[in-house]
């Protein structure tokens, strides 16, 4: 007799968000938040990448379903991840995100950009080990893996829902080398133009042939990125 063995549940799972935050952001606030969330999940995320999820408020002691990915609000970064406005790791095989309150009212005003972004961005690579390969071109263009962050290379552009503010995120084809500057579609807001292009202020966390792991910029402005880039240092495609 064969085992039946759990299935992880990738096409539509449940996120549960949890405010641990006692300063700077109540309950409410994240609660408010929530259904513009889901709403870009539902409407805007899912019919172009083919993946949902159901977004939870976990309050008080409720418990948290098995299977969930989970988000945890805190005040305040401790000093590992100082600089940091969020970030998701994995822990056992599920996505754990974390999104520091302080920071984020710093930089957007609220915390709803920071957690969308990281809502998108666990969905499409919950392990943090996918990547895409751009080939080099004679001695000038090195051949690149660019990590699965799909919101990093428009990080800095917002759009609103019901009044919440959202992250723009790029379309699978931003991923593809193949296609032609201006022949698709490569973000939801239509700003970028061909494959791998970066707003300014914004990135991307790439190996590359021969340098290794780093942090490539649309402008040479360093601001704050939105996750861990330690977390995937172990996962090089070379």
């Amino acid at each position: 007799m064969r085992r039946r063995l759990p299935r992880l549940e990738r096409r539509h799972p449940t996120v549960v968000i949890e405010n641990r935050a006692r300063k700077l952001v109540t309950d409410d606030e994240v609660f408010r938040a929530i259904p513009a969330l889901q709403w870009q999940v539902t409407r805007d995320f899912e019919p172009v990448w083919g993946v949902g999820a159901q977004l939870v408020f976990k309050s008080g002691g409720s418990r948290v379903p098995k299977d969930a990915y989970r988000i945890r609000i805190k005040d305040h970064a401790t000093k590992e991840d100082e600089g940091y406005l969020g970030y998701h790791i994995q822990r056992n095989g599920y996505p754990v995100a974390m999104i520091f309150a302080d920071e984020d009212l710093k930089d957007d005003k609220t915390i709803s950009v920071t957690l969308s972004h990281e809502i998108l961005e666990m969905l499409v690579d919950p392990l943090l080990n996918l990547y895409a390969y751009r080939p080099g071109k004679g001695r000038d263009r090195r051949e690149r893996g660019y990590f699965y962050e799909v919101c990093d290379a428009v990080q800095c552009q917002h759009y609103r829902i019901n009044g919440v503010s959202v992250c723009d995120f790029v379309y699978p084809e931003w991923f593809e080398f193949a296609w032609p500057r201006g022949s698709r579609r490569f973000d939801h807001l239509g700003l970028l133009r061909e494959p791998f292009e970066l707003l300014k202020g914004c990135y991307a966390d790439i190996y590359e042939k021969g340098r290794g792991s780093r942090t490539i910029w649309g402008d040479k402005t360093v601001k704050k990125r939105r996750h861990r880039h330690d977390a995937r240092l172990m996962m090089s495609p070379y």
